[in-house]
């Protein structure tokens, strides 16, 4: 997900860098309806998912059980080298002499492997518990979730469903909530009386009263052995066919136009073949690239239906790393083939007879950073190729999107560089690519985090004013890919971007005053995302001119897929296990997405600007005006959208909006998302801090005056006379 390359990169230019502010006085902004700059495509008001990033494990999915197929390894190190016989996040209800947990993987309902339970008879039942768990990013991380006991309510209904192989039991298998198994405030019985075989078992557990420290638990305390595996539990009141109603009423409001699926870097190691079929019998597999594990419970299918309750389009990436352009055809035949094709019959097996339509595909992802699969941009290009005609030998109306870069040029790192071997593949990768992948792809993509790493050592207020020129970074950026476009595309075509991983990103441990301050109590950093997602005000503002730069130049962007819609503290939507909360940034996609297909329009400001150095390979800026402004006419062509950025961190700007040649319809709407801390960001507790606050501003003399806040992303919609 994070360009790791570009980010190391950086060090080795960096140089002290500064800034500069122009005088204020009152600004103009100036809406030129004559002047129209060419179609807005609205996908490029996206969100980004990938699976083992909690945006479903832990985010949007409604199951509440971590590794609910046994399938992680029972964690273990030099101090604790006796066997528990329990999987990763599982824990024996109690160990005794007559208590045998064996992780099986000769006997299992999902691939590939299942928890064994025997008991021989004692005081201690024979069982497994879990305590409540949260993902966080399993980046590399062996140790993958954090403690967040269940907190039963009476009156909650839980629906659970396992499968359970008996071999010799005569009695039953008990699920239970509670503290403990002598205080269950919600229990079920499955009896048994002899052998039999994997069938799968559904009940519902409604406490009685209340658990704080609660636990799920199945056990058994007649003697006997059974297997219990694909264990799920979600919250009936907060399900919507496997996913969270709650988030799904909240993502709404953000209004994706498209979703990318199903990352990122997992990506490089998923095979789609796994992700369909009956969700228990799926195979719950480690992922390579992230080192993490996946309970493959959203697959396409699931994929699909989410983007239907979001009103959202698909945008599928395909396996290049470890896949083959056979396999990529296949699933674009099982998406979209008649079911009278292989593909196609196999997804009205699975209960979807209709064609899903899916137009957009993105072919690979970051293939020239050294993860699984990564390679030259000349091998790509070449891979490309192949998945092109195979693809759209199925399907040859689909819109290709190719995997390209802000590349670097040949010899800028030495060979005995320690970094070498992080950049080698990024060296001259749209020389190599361009040539090939221009003759058939429809958009070229690009990921943007800055300015990262470069901000290190900055003072806080340099580092915010920094990060208030991600858009101009980005602008640079793509007028130098133009310039490459030029030089090695055939016939020198300009290909719109696909912006499909961005967000404005500063270093880690960033000083105080340019991150979000935790919550009194806070030790471990990870626990701050129990409380809500920790993207701050800041983001919001730096992501609102991006947006305005994308409205600002129409043909140069063919979509963007915001990184990351659901994820574990740094969710554009903050998922708890009963809650969730929109972030600020949520909130400016809020202002600024729609579905129509708007028109861009010129705008001219006259006022204030400010410089930002430039340090590494962050552009800065020279020149950059303090409020950042487009406009966008919809198509009915009288609703006018005027949006106002003020990069002012301290100052509020007074400023006049003027429509030459037009006159204002009544009064002007305003929606504007500000806070007098930069640094807010929106709690469980209070989801509120940072807010959409809606008004109506008067119009004098055709024009419209008002103080913008400082640090604020402002909407003005105006109904043309």
């Amino acid at each position: 997900m994070k360009t790791v390359a570009a980010t190391s990169f950086a060090g080795l230019m960096s140089h002290d860098g500064g800034l500069t502010l122009e005088g204020q006085g009152l600004s103009v902004i100036t809406v030129h309806t004559d002047r129209p700059l060419g179609p807005i495509n609205p996908r490029i008001f996206g969100q980004y998912t990938e699976e083992t990033l909690t945006s479903f494990d832990g985010g949007v999915s409604s199951q509440l059980l971590f590794n609910r197929k046994f399938a992680m390894p029972e964690p273990r190190d030099a101090q604790n080298f006796l066997f528990k016989g329990t999987s990763e996040g599982w824990d024996p209800i109690g160990l005794d002499t007559g208590v045998t947990l064996v992780l099986d993987q000769e006997v299992f309902f999902s691939p590939s492997q299942s928890q064994r339970i025997t008991f021989a008879g004692g005081p201690t039942p024979a069982g497994i518990q879990q305590r409540g768990l949260h993902y966080v990013l399993p980046q590399f991380i062996t140790h993958q979730h954090i403690d967040d006991p269940f907190r039963f309510k009476s009156g909650e209904r839980y629906k659970v469903r396992l499968a359970i192989k008996n071999q010799d039991l005569n009695g039953a298998v008990h699920v239970a909530l509670g503290a403990t198994y002598s205080k269950a405030v919600a229990s079920h019985d499955f009896r048994f009386s002899g052998a039999k075989d994997w069938a799968v078992y559904e009940c519902e557990l409604v406490p009685s009263t209340e658990a704080n420290d609660g636990k799920f638990m199945v056990y058994i305390d007649s003697p006997g052995t059974v297997w219990v595996d694909s264990v799920s539990m979600v919250r009936a009141d907060l399900d919507d066919g496997g996913f969270r109603k709650d988030a799904l009423e909240l993502t709404r409001r953000v209004q994706p136009t498209c979703i990318r699926w199903p990352g990122g870097w997992f990506v490089s190691d998923y095979h789609w073949q796994d992700g369909i079929g009956p969700v228990d019998k799926r195979p719950a597999l480690q992922n390579r690239a992230w080192m993490a594990y996946t309970a493959n419970d959203v697959g396409i299918d699931e994929f699909m239906q989410l983007c239907a309750k979001l009103s959202a389009e698909p945008y599928i990436c395909v396996n290049v790393g470890t896949g083959t352009p056979e396999e990529a055809a296949a699933l674009v035949e099982y998406v979209n083939g008649a079911k009278s094709t292989k593909w196609g019959r196999v997804r009205a097996e699975n209960g979807h007879p209709e064609p899903y339509g899916a137009k957009v595909w993105n072919v690979g992802n970051e293939e020239w950073l050294p993860t699984l699969g990564g390679t030259a941009g000349s091998i790509y290009a070449t891979r490309f190729d192949a998945y092109a005609r195979a693809m759209r030998a199925v399907d040859k109306s689909i819109e290709l999107i190719a995997v390209g870069a802000f590349d670097i040029p040949s010899g800028a790192v030495p060979r005995d560089n320690p970094v070498y071997p992080i950049v080698r593949y990024l060296f001259d990768w749209n020389r190599e690519v361009l040539p090939v992948a221009g003759r058939t792809m429809d958009g070229y993509s690009v990921h943007h985090y800055n300015p990262e790493d470069d901000a290190k050592g900055l003072s806080a207020e340099d580092m915010n004013r920094a990060a208030m020129v991600s858009a101009e970074d980005l602008g640079g950026k793509l007028d130098q890919l133009h310039q490459q476009m030029k030089e090695f595309s055939p016939q020198g075509k300009l290909f719109p971007v696909a912006l499909d991983e961005w967000a404005v990103n500063i270093p880690d441990h960033a000083p105080e005053g340019a991150s979000a301050k935790p919550p009194a109590g806070i030790k471990n950093s990870h626990d701050i995302g129990l409380y809500g997602s920790v993207l701050t005000l800041r983001e919001a503002v730096d992501e609102g001119a991006v947006y305005n730069l994308m409205q600002r130049r129409p043909k140069d962007f063919a979509l963007a897929t915001r990184t990351i819609v659901y994820a574990y503290m740094l969710g554009l939507i903050g998922i708890g296990r009963d809650r969730v909360v929109a972030s600020p940034p949520a909130l400016s996609l809020e202002l600024f997405a729609t579905h129509d297909q708007c028109e861009s329009l010129d705008v001219n400001v006259q006022g204030a600007t400010f410089d930002v150095a430039p340090k590494g390979r962050y552009l800065g800026a020279k020149g950059a005006s303090l409020l950042d402004v487009s406009a966008r006419l919809h198509p009915d062509g009288k609703t006018l959208a005027v949006f106002v950025v003020n990069r002012d961190i301290e100052k509020g700007i007074q400023a006049s909006v003027q429509i030459p040649g037009k006159t204002f319809g009544g009064t002007v709407d305003l929606a504007i998302v500000s806070h007098d801390n930069l640094m807010e960001w929106n709690s469980f507790d209070e989801p509120e801090r940072v807010n959409i606050k809606r008004s109506q501003i008067a119009v004098e003399k055709d024009e419209v005056n008002y103080l913008f806040p400082a640090h604020s992303i402002s909407k003005l919609t105006v109904r043309l006379a």
